[in-house]
């Protein structure tokens, strides 16, 4: 309980005199709040189970170790971030690790793994799609299609670049523009690959569904 000080005013005889009197009482929480929440018996409580602790350096370095529980590698590069650094990595290991990352649940720090890797080789398309994939997922279409349109130009042919290009359109304001941008490019996935199928299940009949009901949507010119 924290004490404070309340001061009542009230005048008598012309005169303002300000009594204080000390209050004990918790002041009220602020109204958005809601009321306040009234602690649970022990035997309702749910312990908080805080996650192990990283294992001794030797097993934590050891990448079998690291490389069969995303968590635990998670958790190693965020109490390890320099260990992030694409100077010392192939493309392949950018690629794996960033994988790792994204089983862990650890989206962000992928996307900075995959953000740097595409800077360093912005010739490998494998990891401006993976990238431009994490961007989209992320909610960043803008950004998306800055590293998903320099790859398209450098594989036309890539029927998931494209699939992934009408997606960050469709993540944009809707309008005409965007629209038809999303259309032509999942028209160019199938039409690439006529039974395309997205790593995340999304197949060629779901592509031609969702052009479909854009179109239907669309008023004419």
């Amino acid at each position: 309980m924290r004490s404070s000080t309340r001061f009542i005013g009230h005048c008598a005889a012309g005169a303002c005199l300000f009594l204080a009197t000390a209050a004990t009482a918790a002041p009220p929480l602020d109204e958005a709040l809601g009321p306040e929440t009234i602690m649970p018996p022990a035997v309702a409580r749910v312990p908080r189970v805080a996650p192990p602790p990283l294992p001794a350096a030797d097993a934590a370095l050891d990448p079998a170790a690291l490389a069969s529980d995303p968590d635990l590698f998670g958790r190693f590069i965020e109490a390890n971030p320099d260990r992030l650094d694409v100077s010392l990595m192939e493309p392949a290991v950018a690629l794996t690790l960033a994988q790792l990352l994204l089983r862990g649940d650890r989206t962000f720090l992928a996307e900075r793994l995959l953000h740097a890797a595409g800077e360093r080789w912005p010739e490998r398309v494998d990891i401006l799609r993976g990238h431009g994939r994490v961007l989209v997922s992320l909610g960043r279409p803008e950004a998306a299609l800055r590293v998903l349109q320099p790859a398209v130009q450098r594989s036309p042919g890539d029927p998931a670049l494209r699939y992934l290009i009408g997606r960050a359109y469709l993540s944009l304001p809707r309008s005409r523009v965007s629209e038809d941008a999303a259309i032509q490019a999942l028209e160019a996935a199938v039409e690439i690959d006529p039974a395309y199928r997205d790593p995340e299940g999304v197949s060629a009949a779901d592509i031609r569904q969702v052009v479909q009901r854009i179109r239907a949507s669309q008023t004419p010119r």
